[in-house]
């Protein structure tokens, strides 16, 4: 039997339909979009990109028609004969010398006017440290500290709505990148050179981000929130903050709160070598900042969202949901089953989560 063969034009609609469907799938207005923007680094960049699309598109079309146009116009000729030799047209050489010139010189100043506008550091502007560890992100605010020590926070940035902020970007170990796709464009971390970034939040929300650099096992696992707060309420959240997080509330999972932190306290538990919670003895430097910690949004840089059973399920499975972070090269299986018992992990869980902070959270984006 003669083997079926599908028509030519039913073979170009499934090409087309293909093309199509990976089209639609780069317009996904999902969190980590850039066509969705709600701070001014990002639009300006959505803003340059949206001509140059329309540009690129332009030439797409018309080299494309050129070409299915010569290919149909003379597909055919006579057996044994030679087409018409043609060898340099001068105008067709001008025309497509001059055109792409044109093109390139528009998106340069295109380019360079974004870059200009982008580069602006305004003297008003909150200044925020942010450093990229392996595989998490640690913010520092010297404006909001006290006594000359800065506040610090960990995988949530917190920042108010319609003020600059610059945020100074530096990596402690390994390459990272700082982005937060609604907000702002791409801006590398680099060990031994400090980079800038400024942008502006134009509306309450939580707005996911990343690192956008490979950085090693847990790079696609680094991630963090940019909480944009209307000015009174980040007020609020800086007041709270300079003062020392103490207990509150009741135990939860069945917890004591009071005993978890003698247990964070104590030295042979290894809490406190690695992590601060302020107004504690605990002083670590390793780890993040876990002061206020029942306030965050995730756990293990964005990983899990926030919640007591999530924590406690990471505690005693840190090892696995997130292979080769620093904690669980030291809190091991064998080390937890030997110096944790499901008690301990409780009382841990309900002091951590003890300590809030009360603001309105906004709507994420």
């Amino acid at each position: 039997m003669g083997t079926r063969h599908r028509p030519p034009v039913r073979r170009l609609l499934y090409a087309v339909l293909a093309f199509g469907a990976l089209a639609l799938a780069g317009c996904s207005t999902l969190p980590a979009s850039t066509l969705d923007t709600y701070g001014d680094h990002a639009r300006r960049i959505h803003e340059l990109l949206v001509p140059i699309a329309w540009m690129a598109l332009a030439v797409f079309l018309v080299v494309e028609g050129a070409l299915i146009y010569t290919v149909l116009r003379y597909r055919r000729r006579a057996a044994g004969t030679m087409p018409r030799q043609v060898h340099g047209n001068t105008n067709v050489e001008i025309m497509w010398t001059i055109a792409p010139a044109l093109i390139v010189v528009v998106v340069s100043v295109l380019t360079f006017r974004t870059q200009a506008a982008n580069s602006q550091m305004p003297a008003d502007a909150l200044k925020i440290h942010a450093i990229g560890h392996q595989w998490w992100f640690e913010f520092r605010y010297p404006e909001q500290g006290i006594d000359g020590a800065d506040l610090v926070t960990a995988s949530d940035m917190y920042i108010p709505v319609g003020r600059p902020v610059t945020v100074q970007l530096e990596a402690a170990d390994v390459m990272h990148n700082f982005w937060v796709p609604k907000l702002a464009g791409k801006t590398y971390m680099i060990p031994g050179k400090t980079n800038y970034l400024t942008f502006t939040a134009e509306q309450p929300g939580i707005y996911r981000a990343v690192c956008a650099e490979f950085c090693g096992e847990a790079h696609a696992l680094m991630r963090f929130r940019v909480i944009a707060l209307e000015p009174a309420e980040y007020d609020s959240w800086v007041a709270q903050h300079r003062v020392a997080p103490v207990i509150g509330g009741g135990g939860v999972l069945g917890g004591d709160p009071n005993r978890g932190k003698e247990l964070f306290l104590n030295a042979r538990k290894l809490c406190i070598t690695c992590h601060v919670i302020e107004g504690t003895g605990a002083k670590g430097i390793i780890g993040p900042n876990l002061s206020y910690y029942g306030s965050r949004q995730t756990i293990a840089a964005g990983i899990m969202p926030y919640s007591p059973e999530n924590l406690e399920r990471w505690l005693k499975h840190g090892y696995e949901i997130k292979p080769g972070n620093l904690m669980s090269r030291v809190l091991t299986r064998d080390w937890i089953a030997a110096n944790l018992t499901d008690q301990d992990i409780k009382d841990l869980v309900a002091y951590l989560d003890s300590m809030k902070v009360n603001v309105a959270l906004p709507p994420a984006r």
